[in-house]
């Protein structure tokens, strides 16, 4: 028998070897390099369903829940990981009692719990805590139906290892004293009195009901563990759960809802391999010499909901519903949609029919990409009959496509002594004054400081020498000096700079260049006024701005209670005269006048 499997091994593998070497050859030779698989969505589902042990012992129904990842490695393979947990339970109608029980039996759990003695009966009872890791590898049945593109059922079939580990116990015992011997064993002696279990299904189910009633559904017995000995006493109600290896198998079918959406339903049945196998249900002697013939089965039946992850404008759905010809059918079908080439020109004109968009040009006419005759001044008249082909925009044009342009209205000497003359007739003498242009006229310039300083910059006096000559210029123009920061410090501490910052200004220029402090106006705008919106220090925020007054009042000083703000602030609110404020470092890269 060995042997047979070594051959057959063999020739599956050589036949892979022999494949392979054809396939290589024949891709060399046509040399085509084509994917047919589009990028594809993973898949992500939740199941829950029908879960049972078939075993030794009657099943009941019990539950199982979990979720799994999927992923096509082509149109019909995929490989899916899954986790679950469940419960599931079992009542024995027929008595166990007798031989599997008595002294000396291998089943130490009942024997230790005291059930054996004689005319003593038992009823096999469990419920088993289950849980799983799997890998499946997943077979797609109708996978080359090509009737539509994307399928509405998908058949598949799976299979592949995993491993459990599970914890079974038995209600064996109640809170209370039952028997004459002071024990708590449950007293099974009447539940099959008058019925016949054995030969009656009827008779089954009313014992199965009568055992209920006296279960008190607790399962606080460890069931026998066998941990690697068939026969042995093990550490029962101490033994570790333990991982052992599996194998399922199972089919299903899902039904496709959606693009993002399906709903699968399927059963699956699993073996666990390794002595643990036959202990699902908590039995595995008939008696004292006799193991029970096979081991238990986990079947889970489960309805899946699917949900597909990914762009569904970037990619298909997994690829068990999509048609491994979509591809192609789409190439074929955008070559078929394509014209046929007709190289008629039935104008003559150098564009074929199938591009002319003017079929009827008139002989001799030069005509655009497109087909159509040529008006490259667009006058609406087709170069070929217009005399002017280029005629100025904006003028009317006659039927020959000539522009009716007036005769330009040339200045002559006259008008230019006139202008002359005007000019000079508003200059005054001897103080030669020229008449001043309106106050709100004057462009007035902006300064900016460094951070955290009042103190002016030398780049910025060409801009404070301009505000004082517009000043002398104009004896009765009023000068709004407004001061504003950034929004580093808090808003009483940049209030009060704002205001030394423009009380500086208006200090140099006043000292500097003898103009009244009655002609200025001070005013403070702190971090509200930012012209770039940041949190972060920024030159263009720490400004003074210069603009004529018409009814603005001085603000006076804030008085929010800081007294000093900011180094080398003049006549303003006491700053300090040098060192860092604010936590600031004296170190700087860039240019140290721009404030970096």
């Amino acid at each position: 028998m060995t042997r047979k499997i070594y051959l057959l091994v063999a020739l599956v593998c050589g036949l892979f070897i022999v494949n392979t070497s054809f396939a290589q050859d024949d891709a060399g030779f046509r040399n085509l390099k084509i994917n047919a698989q589009p990028k594809h969505m993973w898949e992500i589902g939740l199941h829950g369903g029908h879960f049972m042990v078939t075993g030794d012992i009657n099943p009941k129904p019990g539950w199982g829940v979990g979720l799994h990842v999927r992923r096509a490695l082509d149109y019909a393979w995929s490989i899916r990981v899954e986790g679950m947990i469940g419960n599931a339970f079992g009542i024995e109608p027929r008595n166990s009692g007798g031989s599997s029980i008595s002294p000396g039996t291998a089943n130490y759990v009942l024997r230790e719990a005291g059930y054996g003695n004689a005319g003593e009966e038992w009823y096999h009872n469990y419920k088993m805590k289950y849980m799983s890791l799997k890998g499946l590898g997943v077979w797609s049945l109708n996978s080359f139906n090509f009737k539509s593109q994307v399928r509405k059922v998908n058949w598949y079939v799976f299979a592949g290892p995993g491993v459990n580990a599970f914890e079974t116990y038995m209600d064996m015992t109640a809170d209370s004293e039952l028997n004459a011997d002071g024990s708590n064993r449950h007293n099974f002696n009447a539940v099959d009195d008058g019925l016949n279990p054995y030969q009656s299904r009827e008779d089954r189910r009313t014992v199965t009901e009568n055992i209920k009633n006296i279960l008190d559904g607790d399962y606080e017995t460890r069931a026998e563990v066998a941990q690697g000995r068939r026969s042995g006493v093990d550490e029962g109600e101490n033994a570790e759960r333990q991982l052992n290896a599996e194998g399922t198998v199972g089919a299903g079918f899902s039904f496709r809802i959606s693009p993002r959406f399906n709903l699968g339903f399927e059963n699956m049945t699993t073996l666990t391999f390794g002595n643990e196998g036959d202990l699902l249900d908590g039995y595995r002697w008939r008696n004292v010499f006799d193991l029970t013939q096979f081991k238990d089965l986990i079947n889970y039946s489960n309805i899946r909901l699917n949900i597909n992850l990914g762009d569904k404008d970037e990619k298909s759905e997994p690829l068990w519903w999509v048609s491994p010809l979509d591809l192609l059918g789409e190439d074929i079908a955008e070559v078929k949609s394509r014209p046929k080439l007709d190289l008629t020109d039935t104008d003559e004109d150098g564009i074929i029919d199938m591009l002319d968009q003017e079929k009827d040009t008139e002989s001799g006419c030069p005509v655009d990409t497109r087909g159509v005759t040529l008006d490259s001044d667009g006058d609406g008249l087709a170069d070929c009959r217009d005399k002017e082909i280029y005629s100025p925009p904006g003028y009317k044009v006659d039927s020959d496509g000539v522009a009716d342009v007036p005769e330009p209205d040339y200045i002559n000497e006259a008008d230019v002594n006139r202008i002359v003359d005007q000019k000079i007739s508003q200059i005054k003498f001897p103080s030669q004054t020229v008449a001043a242009p309106a106050a709100a006229d004057w462009f007035l310039p902006m300064i900016h400081f460094d951070n955290d300083y009042c103190s002016i910059k030398s780049t910025e006096y060409g801009k404070l020498h301009h505000v004082a000559q517009v000043m002398k210029l104009n004896p009765g123009l009023r000068v709004v000096a407004e001061g504003h920061t950034d929004r580093r410090s808090g808003n009483c501490y940049n209030d009060v700079l704002s205001y030394n910052r423009a009380t500086t200004a208006v200090d140099h220029i006043a000292s500097k260049y003898g103009i009244d402090r009655s002609r200025f106006v001070i005013r403070w705008g702190g971090e509200n006024t930012n012209l770039v919106s940041t949190d972060a220090s920024n030159l263009m925020n720490r400004r003074v701005e210069f603009r004529v007054a018409t009814s603005e009042s001085n603000m006076g000083a804030p008085g929010c209670g800081v007294t000093k703000a900011g180094k080398g602030c003049g006549s303003g609110i006491g700053g300090t005269s040098s060192g860092s404020s604010g936590g600031g470092s004296s170190n700087y890269s860039g240019n140290k006048e721009a404030g970096y």
